[in-house]
């Protein structure tokens, strides 16, 4: 890990060669009425990966009838695994989110609070897939806070190198039937 001050900065820290435990990384953005900050981090390991992560948004904006201000302050947590069962090959993960959201409405001529609306939320997402040769299976449950569960499935045959075919269905849409050829040149 090097350490180096530059000019005009308080500090240019560099970890790219550093030989840490875990990967990840870090995002800031920020434009005329809204800014993101987000870092993730995943704990590497052989089999079972545990990752977390935190999101911060805030955004402005105004209709001239009435000022919006929002923050969103996101907190992640993940589980990714696999592993091999003599010549099928699985895999698993499970992710969860929580949400703490506010949207506050002002008057632009008085300044004064109209109202605001906080909401606290949360976000479930649990999946599986198994491979062996050319056919794969996946599965997933989402679930938010207030709604219902929507469920996912695809079965898929690989076909050579460069294509695949696939069906997928859910429970909040029809089934569909996909083929995919990609050509490397």
């Amino acid at each position: 890990m090097e350490n180096r001050y530059t000019p005009g900065a308080l500090a240019d820290i560099d970890l790219r060669n550093a030989e840490l435990p875990f990967s990840g990384g870090a995002s800031y953005y920020v434009g005329p009425d809204s800014s993101k900050k987000e870092i993730d981090l995943r704990f590497d390991n052989r089999s079972i990966t545990p990752s977390i992560g935190y999101t911060d948004e805030r955004g402005s904006r105004s209709d001239g009838f009435v000022n919006m201000d929002s923050t969103a302050k996101t907190v992640r947590l993940g589980l990714d695994g696999e592993t091999s069962l003599g010549p099928v090959d699985l895999q698993g993960s499970a992710s969860a989110g929580r949400t703490r959201s506010n949207i506050n409405f002002t008057d632009p001529s008085t300044g004064a609070s109209l109202f605001s609306n906080p909401n606290v939320g949360t976000f479930t997402k649990i999946g599986i897939g198994a491979r062996i040769g050319a056919f794969s299976l996946n599965a997933e449950r989402q679930k938010r806070t207030g709604s219902d569960a929507n469920y996912y499935g695809t079965v898929g045959m690989n076909i050579g190198e460069n294509s695949r075919l696939q069906y997928s269905d859910s429970n909040t849409g029809t089934p569909t039937v996909g083929f995919n050829y990609r050509m490397d040149f």
